[in-house]
């Protein structure tokens, strides 16, 4: 094999259940890889660990979550725990010339564990990290020595000219785009980003195939993207900084292609499409929606969308072509936060748009963001109160990381931004604090009234579900003793 792709575990390392069975940019990247005759495989990592999920995530509580992350800072700390010899083992059963790995903020030390694990295995595999810290924080990432190459940006054209290099008696690592890597003196240099891709339809479909752990007749649960870039300049996301401003479409033709695809190559309940954009471009919307009613496709599918986007015209027609769910980023109840944030929209808006969603038949899932650096106690007490009034099937509570490449990063102090210890910073840590209005104690109070008003929507939803699931039962009974 010529490239190992992995996906370190994070979610299941904290007790949190894993509901899709490969990274979505990984397989791209395995595509890309093959279609251009280099040998790759993909490792889902929190597949590979064997920890149970319990119900720290479903408890959707402060104790809860702290201990998950407890957990997960016991399991990076010890360089001999399972987890991290079952990657080891996996290494060397393949024997890749190269492993890269996904490379997100907050799974920083489970990265680093895995970078050690491979090279404690076979010393001459060249180890590659990419996606986001990478791209922002290269200097960060080159200076652990088990690391070989950083990988910034978009990773098709460097990964591959990468590996074409690591293959060569004399590699020219110079000649490679979009790299950090060190010369022969031991000094880390850089070349130059190479241009985004434009013409996505030329890009194979993710290669499902190549995960060598992908349990797909348990995880039914399966992702697409339809864009890169975003046009939104949210403070506190980073996906416009590595993805570009300009959105970049696949053709509904290729995207209603691939979803046929999935649903005769694998036991699909549902496709997720993982793109923040998805409802961004209205026309190109409505001809996806009318293009999956007009050839029938009787797939479930759900996708990210911004209030500002919809309205009830389009509820209507999504809900005609089987979305299934929407998820939406309310994130505070108060408009100073909202405009501080640059999310663009209101308070009324979002709320206004909750209820015609509410309407419309599709379940939606709504982001809660609480402890931003300048947020009071007096808009935190709006955004607890505005929950009551938003309509929805289940509230994502989160409290806030500064995240490297946006710029809510970007104006903190170097002394701030070295001192972020990703051990204890991370998805659903109680450990994240970053506010200069209030104490610690006081967000982990807000948090926990937050978490008990997303409990009582998350159980008058459980009954609502029930009673439709009933509901469906019966007719399916009923339509078999017509037959």
């Amino acid at each position: 094999m010529d490239v190992l792709l992995i996906d370190p575990p994070y979610r299941s390392l904290k007790g949190m259940p894993t509901d899709a069975a490969y990274n979505l940019g990984l397989t791209s990247l395995a595509a890309y890889l093959r279609d251009n005759g280099v040998s790759a495989g993909v490792v889902t990592g929190d597949l590979l660990t064997d920890l149970s999920c319990g119900n720290k995530y479903l408890a959707m509580n402060v104790k809860k979550y702290a201990e998950g992350q407890r957990d997960y800072q016991t399991i990076v700390d010890d360089k001999d725990h399972p987890v991290w010899k079952r990657m080891a083992e996996t290494v060397r059963q393949t024997k890749p010339a190269a492993v890269g790995i996904a490379y997100l903020s907050p799974s920083r030390y489970a990265v680093e564990r895995i970078a050690r694990a491979v090279r404690e295995a076979d010393p001459a595999t060249k180890i590659i990290l990419g996606s986001f810290h990478p791209s922002f924080c290269p200097d960060e990432v080159m200076a652990n020595p088990d690391v070989d190459f950083a990988v910034r940006g978009e990773g098709e054209v460097p990964l591959l000219a990468l590996v074409r290099e690591i293959g060569k008696d004399r590699p020219d690592w110079k000649s490679v785009p979009g790299i950090n890597y060190r010369d022969s003196a031991g000094q880390v240099r850089s070349t130059p980003a190479p241009g985004l891709i434009t013409d996505l339809d030329g890009l194979s479909f993710p290669a499902r195939d190549l995960v060598i752990n992908g349990d797909y007749d348990r995880y039914r649960a399966h992702s697409m993207s339809s864009t890169r870039g975003c046009p939104y300049v949210c403070t506190f996301c980073a996906d416009r900084r590595l993805w570009g401003s300009r959105v970049r479409r696949r053709s509904v033709e290729n995207v209603i292609a691939e979803m046929k695809h999935l649903d005769s190559h694998y036991k699909v309940n549902n496709i997720e499409f993982m793109d923040g954009t998805f409802t961004y471009d209205r026309k190109y919307l409505q001809a996806f929606c009318n293009a999956v009613i007009d050839q029938k496709l009787d797939i479930e599918w759900r996708c990210t969308a911004r209030y500002d986007n919809l309205d009830e015209d389009i509820l209507r027609l999504m809900k005609k072509s089987n979305c299934g769910g929407v998820y939406l980023g309310f994130e505070s109840g108060s408009d100073r936060v909202l405009k501080s944030i640059d999310k663009k929209t209101t308070v009324a808006r979002n709320i206004e748009v909750s209820r015609m969603i509410h309407r419309s038949g599709i379940p939606s899932a709504t982001a809660i963001m609480l402890g931003l650096p300048d947020e009071s106690k007096a808009d935190v007490e709006e955004t607890l109160e505005c929950m009551k009034s938003i309509r929805t099937d289940l509230f994502d509570i989160n409290s806030y990381i500064p995240l490297p490449g946006t710029p809510l990063y970007d104006a903190m102090s170097e002394e701030e931004q070295k001192g972020i210890d990703w051990r204890k910073v991370g998805l659903k840590s109680f450990d994240n604090y970053f506010s200069r209005e209030m104490t610690h104690d006081e967000l982990k109070a807000y948090l926990t009234r937050a978490y008990e008003t997303a409990n009582k929507v998350r159980n008058r939803a459980l009954v609502r579900l029930g009673v439709k699931l009933f509901f469906k039962s019966v007719v399916k009974k009923l339509k078999r003793l017509g037959k």
